[in-house]
């Protein structure tokens, strides 16, 4: 069952902030370990489709074992993270492969960058290395990185942003109770939890402001699955027949994607959910999820199996088996962001280092969505 922390949390927060961030569920640890580390959870090994991608490895340097691509724009520039015995750094790559380094913040060692828009502004979160305490921040070429304000509680992280400028991400209260928030282009933060004793998270949105994540409602059993619109409604999507559900995704034609639970005693799936029609299997097996979706529609996301970690992308058919930049290892490849093109970012178990751990990879094809 989905409990309160999102299994999406594109840069794997939960594996830096263990003492910040709530108890996850077994099955959201074996989803996050898994994608780190290939390990072996619940399911089959799905068909493959034909394979129109090809993987390659995203620049870090010799010094680190891990890392991340969290997010691509249309112009190809993509950000993410790498991380040292030292610390974690976020960055960015050119489309060439160039890799920038962000900063931090002062008196917060480590970075982790989670979105970037066409505007090239970056969004993220840097902590400290005893992972205590953390600040969302946002990336200008021109300014650096700054801190955005929180509510206090010394834990906040943005996770996306959109055409203008609007952050939507999270924050602890000074009760370190998780809210759903987001910061317009000037940095006026918003609390957008909806009921006094409800925690939320905020994790996708659109160029219309429109906000994705998740609400686990006072006295409730599970997250639901919530949609903050920009006119100020909102929406509870529901789930599959199971008691939770996460949306991590929203394109600008207000489709959803995420993960929920089903009837006992089926895994949770990947989800679609649309205006006109509502949630709906995206049919990419059990212990799936769906992370981002272009405005053309096609999903990114990955499946546990019994193997390692399958990464996914579904267009107007099947499902397709994304390729690992080690094929000769167990499957173990996260994709986590996709632009308007169809190229795809995340990571994957890279046999240079040889340690098994995810590096920052990009998937790319011959011709455009």
């Amino acid at each position: 069952m989905l409990e309160t922390s999102s299994l999406r949390t594109k840069n794997l927060a939960m594996r830096h902030f263990p003492k910040i961030l709530r108890p996850i569920s077994p099955l959201t640890r074996c989803f996050l370990l898994a994608a780190l580390l290939a390990s072996p959870c619940l399911g089959t090994l799905a068909a493959a489709g034909a394979v129109t991608y090809t993987v390659q490895a995203l620049r870090i340097p010799r010094n680190a074992f891990s890392g991340q691509a969290s997010a691509i724009n249309d112009d190809g520039v993509s950000a993410g993270w790498y991380e040292t015995i030292n610390a974690s750094v976020a960055v960015s790559w050119s489309a060439d492969n160039q890799l920038t380094l962000l900063g931090t913040l002062p008196g917060l060692p480590s970075a982790l960058a989670n979105d970037i828009n066409q505007a090239g502004t970056i969004v993220g979160f840097a902590f400290t290395n005893d992972f205590l305490i953390s600040r969302a921040f946002i990336w200008k070429s021109d300014t650096g990185m700054q801190a955005l304000d929180d509510l206090g509680g010394n834990a906040s992280l943005a996770q996306a942003i959109n055409a203008d400028g609007t952050v939507a991400g999270w924050s602890f209260d000074p009760a370190g109770v998780l809210h759903a928030v987001k910061w317009d282009a000037s940095g006026v933060l918003t609390d957008l939890n909806p009921e006094e004793g409800d925690i939320s998270e905020a994790l996708g949105i659109n160029d219309a402001g429109d906000i994705v994540g998740w609400v686990f409602p006072a006295g409730g059993s599970a997250s639901l699955a919530h949609l903050w619109r920009h006119d100020g409604t909102e929406l509870d999507l529901g789930t599959l027949g199971g008691p939770g559900s996460q949306a991590f995704g929203v394109n600008n034609r207000l489709t959803i994607v995420g993960v929920s639970d089903r009837p006992s005693p089926q895994p949770p799936t990947a989800f679609e959910w649309k205006p006109a029609t509502g949630m709906h299997s995206l049919r990419m097996g059990g212990n799936s999820q769906a992370l981002a979706i272009s405005d053309l529609g096609r999903v990114v996301g990955l499946r546990v199996i019994n193997q390692g970690v399958l990464g996914l992308t579904r267009f107007h058919g099947p499902p397709e088996v994304l390729p690992d930049l080690a094929p000769n290892k167990p499957p173990a490849s996260g994709p986590t962001g996709i632009n308007s093109c169809g190229t795809i970012v995340g990571s994957s178990s890279s046999p240079d280092p040889t340690n098994g751990n995810p590096v920052p990879a990009i998937w790319t094809k011959a011709t455009c969505d």
